[in-house]
């Protein structure tokens, strides 16, 4: 009966804001970021990292960003992107006949879907997939077959999946970051249960500390070593039990330039580089919802983990697409033999119940790494197959196919008000 009272309380709150909002809610958190440019309030506003109440008091601007999630940027950030994207397409192209080289499928978000939980991902998408080595994502939801999962809403706030949502995964061949905003959404108990069912099904995962000084997960492809660390700028509720059992990097929200801490990832690398681990691999639940580039914050960040050492950095939070980087570092901390870093900021939402066009849209990226005779590892230039969440399919069931195969059958619902919609948000990666 309470969780109902607060759920109406949640949805009349939000309503009034939406249609009447409030100027001094919308906080600019990032004024270099924004520094001449002319958003508006909800453009400007990130609710990371503080209270529930906070969250509340600004869901008009909240939902008003969700509907139309930031493309702006400063013309000089977007330049900057585009010749990144230009020095990307310089890296070499895979050899898919080469046998010795490792393909790496990696996703974003793997979110609650409502229905359709063992039938929701087409079979083209699904021989995409495996066509990998290892599949790397984030699963931002708790499954935990302990307690009730929800077919309407999903509690606003909270998730627990169905744990049909992992039966795509390969045994021995997928690793997910267990480390976001989501994991202690039904407690501690339920973030271990969680652990517990992805182990009993052979999936890998980092993001939780397992009171042992080792802070990555090792996996060894094809004689290649590679080491994973996860971790996220927090959790929804910032006073939730158990929150120092996830890797965090404080400083990012509630943001503040001055006291980003990433000592951890940095000495998770530096056990990484002793350990002998070939290829390393940061995943960072970071950023800001629904905003297409990174923040400066954000960008330092990578910088700063790129000298110290990591290969490849994967991003996730913002629900959206937002571009690649390459970090060419001359001397890292460790005297690593590796000297280019990859940067997704983030690849947006892999499956999801979530309802704008920007959030439905999902990608599978494609890297190949080989081990070259002086002991360095090679990277390819990623390749990028896009997806989409199509919400109604045969009995309005959810199904995640390849935006190619929407675009075809369902010329309906894709249509020239669609394409148009999605073209620059494609152009971000692509």
């Amino acid at each position: 009966m309470i969780k109902l009272y607060y759920k109406r309380l949640f949805l009349i709150v939000g309503f009034i804001f939406y249609v009447f909002p409030v100027k001094c809610f919308a906080q600019n958190i990032d004024t270099l970021f924004y520094e001449k440019q002319k958003l508006k309030r909800h453009q400007k506003l990130a609710v990371e990292g503080h209270s529930f109440l906070y969250g509340l008091l600004r869901s008009g601007s909240y939902i008003k960003k969700y509907n139309n999630p930031v493309l702006e940027a400063p013309a000089v950030l977007k330049d900057y992107f585009y010749k990144q994207k230009e020095q990307i397409k310089q890296l070499p192209k895979p050899n898919y006949s080469d046998s010795s080289e490792i393909k790496l499928a990696i996703v974003g978000d793997i979110m609650w879907l409502r229905n359709n939980w063992g039938n929701f991902m087409d079979s083209a998408v699904y021989v995409k997939l495996n066509e990998s080595d290892l599949i790397i994502g984030n699963l931002e939801t708790i499954i935990d077959t302990t307690k009730k999962v929800k077919s309407f809403l999903p509690d606003y706030r909270t998730y627990n999946s169905n744990k049909q949502l992992l039966n795509f995964l390969p045994a021995k061949r997928s690793i997910l970051s267990v480390a976001n905003n989501h994991s202690l959404d039904k407690g501690i108990v339920s973030l271990y249960n969680t652990l517990t069912l992805l182990e009993s099904k052979g999936i890998y995962h980092n993001g939780v500390k397992n009171n042992t000084p080792k802070l990555y997960t090792e996996i060894i492809i094809k004689g290649i070593k590679i080491g994973f660390y996860a971790c996220t700028w927090g959790t929804n509720n910032p006073k939730a039990k158990g929150i120092k059992q996830l890797n965090l990097i404080k400083g990012i929200a509630p943001f503040n330039y001055n006291t980003i801490e990433e000592q951890e990832a940095e000495k998770a690398l530096k056990q990484m580089e002793e350990a002998g681990m070939d290829f390393k691999i940061l995943f960072m639940h970071w950023g800001y919802e629904y905003e297409f580039y990174p923040r400066q914050n954000i960008m330092k960040l990578a910088k700063n983990l790129a000298q110290a050492g990591a290969d490849f950095i994967i991003g996730s939070h913002p629900h959206v697409f937002q571009p690649a980087q390459i970090i060419y570092t001359i001397n890292d901390s460790f005297n690593s033999k590796h000297k280019t870093t990859l940067v997704n900021y983030s690849l947006g939402n892999f499956c999801t119940s979530m309802y704008s066009t920007e959030t439905r849209l999902g990608v599978i990226e494609q890297i190949s790494l080989k081990k070259e005779s002086n002991g360095k590892i090679s990277i390819t230039c990623p390749q990028y197959t896009f997806l989409y969440n199509a919400p109604h399919i045969g009995k309005r069931e959810r199904k995640l196919l390849l935006l190619s195969d929407y675009i075809k059958l369902y010329p309906k619902e894709a249509n020239e008000e669609f394409i148009k919609t999605i073209k620059p948000i494609l152009n971000i990666l692509e």
